[in-house]
Formats: C-alpha cells, sequence, structure tokens
C-alpha cells in the first residue's frame, strides 16, 4: 500500500518547510514533463529533477502533495536556516506561480510542510496546462494531486502600496502577506492596528534578489505592531499580517512614508570624580553618557534618584533593530546592569580590560510622581 493510500488525508499543515533526502530548491522546468493524473499516485525515483503536465480549466483548486518513502526523523530536521521547497507550479511559458517569491515567510503561503513532506495549493487563474516540477533528491517519494471542492481562495501575495491602508481578517493559522514597491532610501511606517495580538514581518531581497525576513514587531504600540525602517532596495517588499490569536479578528495595515529620522545628539562625557545632576522626562526615558576608562582601573558608578531607577554599562550596538524603529536603546548593547533597589542609590562596580569608552545608559521603571530627578557619579578606585 502506498503513503498516500494508507494517510490520503491525514496530512498535517505544518508552519516551517521539510526538505525531502538531499532535495534543492525546485526551479520551473518544462522538459520532459510527464502528465500527472488527478487522484492517482505517481512514484518518483531518486535522481534530478522532474517535471509533470498538469490540464486545469479556469477557477479549477488542487492541492499537489509529495511524499517520502522513508521514514525521517523530526528533530534531524529542525533548527538551522529555512529550507528549500521542493515543489513550484508554473506556466508553460515557465513563469513561477507557486510559491511566489513573497513566501518568504515560515507560516502561509501556497506551499506548506506536512509530516511526510510537502503540500502545494493552487487555483488556475484560466485554462491550460501548468508544470508541476519536483527538485531532485537522493530518496524516492510519492506525488498526488487532488482536487479541491472550494476554487476561490485568498491569493497568497496581495497587492498593497505606500500611502495607502488596508482591511483585513487573520488569524494564527491564517497569516496575511502582501507586497508593496519600494524605493531605496526611503523610510517608511508599517503598522497593523486590531483588537487581537498581531504581528507583522517585513521581507527583503539582497543584491542577488533571494529574500529573507529583515525585521519583525508585534508590540511597539500596545498589542499593535508597528515597523520603522529605511529601505535598502528598489525592489519589491513583503509585509505579513500575522496573529497570536486562534480566532480570527479583522485588522487595519496603514503603509505610509515617512521622513527620516534625526540622529541622537551624542552622549555627554561622564568625568570621573564630577557629579552630574539631570532629569528623566518620563518613565519611557533613557540617557546615556560616555565614560572613558582606563586599561585596569576598578570604578564605581552611582546612581541616586527618589524613583525606581536602573543603570548599565556597554557598548555601541553596532546590529540593526528587528522593528527597525531605531531608537536609542536599540543602539546600546549591554554589558553589566544595576537595578537593586525600588529607591534611593545604585552602585554598579566594574574593573576595564581595556582603555577606551564605555557608554553609561540611566533609566528608570517609572518616575511616579516625581520630577525624573537624579544624580549620577563615576569614582574612580585605581588599580
Amino acid at each position: 500500500m502506498t503513503k498516500f493510500g494508507r494517510r490520503s488525508v491525514g496530512l498535517l499543515l505544518a508552519t516551517a518547510i521539510v526538505p525531502l533526502g538531499a532535495a534543492q530548491a525546485a526551479t520551473c522546468g518544462s522538459g520532459g514533463a510527464k502528465s500527472l493524473t488527478v487522484g492517482t499516485v505517481s512514484g518518483i525515483d531518486s535522481g534530478p529533477a522532474r517535471s509533470y503536465s498538469l490540464p486545469l480549466k479556469a477557477g479549477e483548486s488542487v492541492i499537489v502533495d509529495l511524499a517520502r518513502l522513508s521514514a525521517t526523523s523530526a528533530e534531524s530536521e529542525e533548527g538551522g536556516e529555512a529550507k528549500p521547497r521542493s515543489l513550484a507550479l508554473c506556466d508553460t511559458r515557465g513563469t513561477l506561480l507557486a510559491p511566489q517569491p513573497g513566501e518568504v515567510f515560515e507560516k502561509g503561503g501556497s506551499v506548506s510542510a506536512t509530516e511526510d513532506g510537502e503540500r502545494l495549493r493552487f487555483v488556475a487563474p484560466a485554462d491550460g496546462n501548468y508544470i508541476v516540477t519536483v527538485a531532485g533528491s537522493d530518496a524516492p517519494r510519492e506525488i498526488l494531486v487532488r482536487r479541491r471542492e472550494s476554487g476561490a481562495v485568498q491569493s497568497p501575495v496581495l497587492p498593497a502600496a505606500l500611502g495607502r491602508s488596508i482591511q483585513g481578517v487573520v488569524s494564527s493559522g491564517m497569516p496575511v502577506i502582501y507586497s508593496f514597491a519600494g524605493t531605496a532610501g526611503q523610510w517608511v511606517e508599517l503598522k497593523a492596528t486590531s483588537d487581537k495580538d498581531t504581528l507583522l514581518r517585513l521581507a527583503e531581497a539582497d543584491p542577488e534578489g533571494n529574500y529573507s525576513v529583515v525585521a519583525e514587531n508585534d508590540d511597539s504600540d500596545g498589542l499593535n505592531p508597528m515597523l520603522r525602517r529605511k529601505l535598502r532596495t528598489s525592489r519589491p517588499y513583503f509585509v505579513q499580517v500575522d496573529s497570536l490569536s486562534d480566532d480570527a479578528g479583522g485588522f487595519e495595515l496603514s503603509l505610509r512614508r515617512i521622513e527620516a529620522p534625526k540622529p541622537p545628539p551624542p552622549p555627554a562625557t561622564l568625568r570621573a570624580g564630577t557629579q552630574v545632576s539631570a532629569r528623566l522626562a518620563d518613565g519611557d526615558a533613557v540617557t546615556f553618557y560616555n565614560l572613558p576608562v582606563q586599561a585596569g582601573h576598578s570604578y564605581r558608578i552611582e546612581l541616586t534618584a527618589a524613583y525606581d531607577s536602573a543603570m548599565a554599562i556597554g557598548l555601541p550596538n553596532p546590529v540593526e533593530s528587528e522593528d527597525g524603529s531605531g531608537s536609542r536603546d536599540d543602539a546600546f548593547s549591554e554589558v553589566k546592569s544595576q537595578d537593586a533597589n525600588l529607591t534611593g542609590t545604585e552602585r554598579l562596580n566594574f574593573t576595564a580590560r581595556n582603555t577606551g569608552n564605555l557608554l553609561v545608559r540611566v533609566r528608570s521603571f517609572g518616575i511616579g510622581d516625581t520630577d525624573g530627578a537624579y544624580t549620577l557619579i563615576v569614582k574612580d578606585l585605581g588599580q
């Protein structure tokens, strides 16, 4: 009995693509295409990529399942980089129809993982022959095409444009992907507003045209995600609206151009032995200082405030934040921090390994009814 004969409809959807043997990503190709018969399982021997011809009528909806014949440990396939897709569907001119470039996200799209391999969903836009390509593998597999009752499904990638707002419905099982035209150097703000806990993910292309997810956010504005980012290429961009809720809920996605944020002022220099008096404007405010240190010297930083204050030492963070917000705190890579008291004086001790400059960050967990005043002093304890 074949793999599909044992469980023709029991294949479970997953959220990541699983490799089939030593399969590589499928690409369009029609050379030597064999015919696929709907409802009939066809065996695929190990070896190079294969192409199959599939005649469909306009609006006809099909599922293409590709399955391994040998058991593979799920644990051995987890982790690492995104796995290549082994199924692709094209028209006879070689135009890729599924999966589309915007389906780089782990969730959603026309190609999904199953317990045994991969599943491709497709609705024919017109009458004609379509080419299903299966990537090469060192393991034998089976392929099965089935018709679906519902031919009207949402496109895996929907059009969008900067300067517009879009309304849609999303759940954890039905993320939505949009595409918009980007211009290199332009700053954009993407924001999803919903009663549900939604997420935003942004994908862009590298110079070779390969897409990857470059930014993600789920709570920049309460439960509403927001991404602010400088676009690096003039290729299309893809944004996915996802949800942490299993229940479907409406959302509004706004895409707009914004001005480049002004660079923050350089941090003031903090000299050992000199006390600084300053204020935090509110509970979210963050202040940085530049602290020159000498190798082998021990230092103590004392921060005194009438509220729950905290401090840390660190270095400039060269890695761009996942949400692309460009906030000052994102540009800080913490090395050591101190937050032991709810009020009064915090003391942070350290010994400098090298001569150079450190960043000192001052923040709070709420200034309460105070005016945010604090004092800061660094003591050089010597070698």
